[in-house]
This record gives C-alpha cells, structure tokens and sequence, in this order.
C-alpha cells in the first residue's frame, strides 16, 4: 500500500471508509506480544545491567553506565524480538490487506503455519534480531540518560 498511502494521517483518513474496526486489525497479536515483552522486558533489564556491570568490574562512569544499559537493552530487546517473532509474522499477515474479510487470530496462524511451517515461520528473523540489538541498545541507554537527567534537575 506504499503507492497508495501517502502517510499516516492520509493512511488514517483512508481506512475510514472500512470502518472503525478497520484501524484495530491485527491488534490481537499485537497485544499477545507486548503484553508478556513488556513485562519480560522491566523485570530482566535491571539483572541483566547489574550483571554487566560486574563483568566490567563495577565501574562507576558514565561511559561505563551506557554501556551496562546499552548492554542489556540490546540483549533484552533482541532476544524477546526474536522469540516473538511468529506473533510479528501473523500481525503482518493480518494487516496484509485493506478492508474485506477479517481473519481471527487462531485462523491467522494457522493460515502463516499452513502457508510457511515452523521452519520458515522465522525467515528474517536475522535482521529483525540484528535491528532489535541496536535499536534495544540505544533506546535503552537513552532512556536512562534522560531519566537520570529529569531526576538530578527534580531534587534540586
């Protein structure tokens, strides 16, 4: 739909004349993978820092800091891309097309499984996994540079 969509708001003002259902395709697996990601994700993101950091020696730095954060952000988010994966590829399948019939979620992956089978279910997962570690890593150590940031400014 790239030749047809110009951006989001011209995508937003074309999809309602699908209707209003049409904008929560695909939502399904969407929830079911950030759902359980999110909460993977903040409960292991602090283990995994302290864990770096006592491989690095417990170094107390900046650097050192970005590195421990950058670290386990790109470990984090890799990973739990890249187990999520599969619910990535229904989405994808879901959202496939505009208007028409609507595939449940049980009936989308049994369609990507029927389609693909288990193997080639995770084609491009190399990329998605190589996108996640960067994008994980910098999203992470910023995140906490600014949290850092906004909490020296509030005690003064």
């Amino acid at each position: 739909y790239h030749g047809q969509l110009r951006n989001s708001p011209h995508a937003v003002y074309a999809l309602r004349k699908y209707g209003f259902r049409e904008y929560y395709r695909g939502v399904v697996p969407i929830l079911f993978r950030n759902g359980p990601s999110n909460v993977l994700f903040f409960s292991l993101r602090e283990p995994i820092r302290l864990n770096t950091a006592h491989l690095m020696g417990d170094r107390e730095s900046w650097l050192a800091s970005g590195i421990q954060n950058f670290v386990s952000g790109a470990i984090l988010g890799a990973g739990l891309s890249t187990l999520f994966f599969p619910l990535n590829v229904v989405k994808n399948k879901m959202q496939s097309r505009l208007g028409g019939e609507f595939f449940s979620f049980p009936a989308a992956a049994k369609f990507v499984y029927q389609e693909r089978g288990w193997k080639l279910l995770y084609r491009g997962v190399h990329v998605n996994f190589t996108r996640s570690l960067l994008s994980w890593g910098i999203m992470n150590m910023t995140y906490e540079i600014f949290k850092n940031a906004l909490h020296k400014r509030s005690a003064r």
